[in-house]
């Protein structure tokens, strides 16, 4: 840690770049959403599209749970289940609602946006219980190891976190419609490929932590750390 940053416990200061992270978590959160609708063909794997915004999400997760600690973010992560579930909501009724007499895009609109219950409610669940189990496990470990070894702290949290997501979106999403063996194998790729990128990505997503906290000044716990 270093000497130069002022040392905070629990929410005692006033962050000024967390409303930007904020609303990139929001619209990642949207984002990801989005490209849930459709899986695409990478080096001849079916992998669900979403895979393409979580190098940005891990990043952004863990630098807001190094930085700024577990109980803001859940704060925030409250105010974006509440939005994505609106946002569900909204995009379902313009889906049911009568088309305009001159409108030709219709049918292609429900094509594409008309999802079953099942997968909404899977994916909103799935993005809402990894980032708060990876924001957790990343702030409990950092208290642990007094804000060292960030590049073992954050390979724990991801890793713990997709194993939910795996468990929460395929398990929400396809348990009872596709067979137990091929649920466990798409899971099982999914965590593979997210790990991959955040090991790849992990130097950069220090050193842009290691920024942050310096602009903001402090070195952040969400409670006292033990032997302090």
């Amino acid at each position: 840690m270093s000497g130069s940053l002022r040392v905070v416990i629990g929410d005692t200061w006033q962050p000024r770049l967390l409303p930007y992270f904020a609303m990139a978590m929001m619209g990642l959160m949207l984002i990801t959403n989005v490209l849930n609708l459709k899986f695409v063909n990478i080096g001849g794997l079916s992998v669900i599209a979403s895979q393409l915004t979580y190098v940005f999400a891990l990043v952004l997760a863990d630098i807001m749970a190094e930085v700024y600690g577990y109980r803001r973010v859940r704060r925030l992560l409250y105010v974006g289940l509440a939005f994505l579930v609106f946002y569900a909501i909204c995009l379902q009724a313009a889906v049911e609602l009568p088309p305009a007499r001159d409108y030709p895009n219709d049918q292609a609109f429900r094509t594409i946006f008309s999802q079953t219950p099942r997968i909404v409610a899977a994916s909103i669940a799935a993005f809402f219980v990894t980032e708060l189990v990876n924001s957790f496990v990343m702030s409990h470990l950092k208290i642990r190891a007094r804000a060292r070894y960030f590049y073992g702290r954050a390979v724990a949290s991801v890793g713990t976190a997709q194993i939910v997501n795996g468990i929460t979106f395929f398990g929400i999403a396809f348990a009872g419609v596709m067979p137990l063996s091929l649920i466990a194998s798409a899971a099982s790729l999914s965590w593979m490929l997210v790990m991959l990128c955040e090991v790849i990505i992990l130097p950069l997503t220090k050193r842009l932590a290691m920024r942050v906290k310096t602009a903001e000044g402090v070195e952040h716990y969400d409670r006292q750390p033990a032997n302090s």
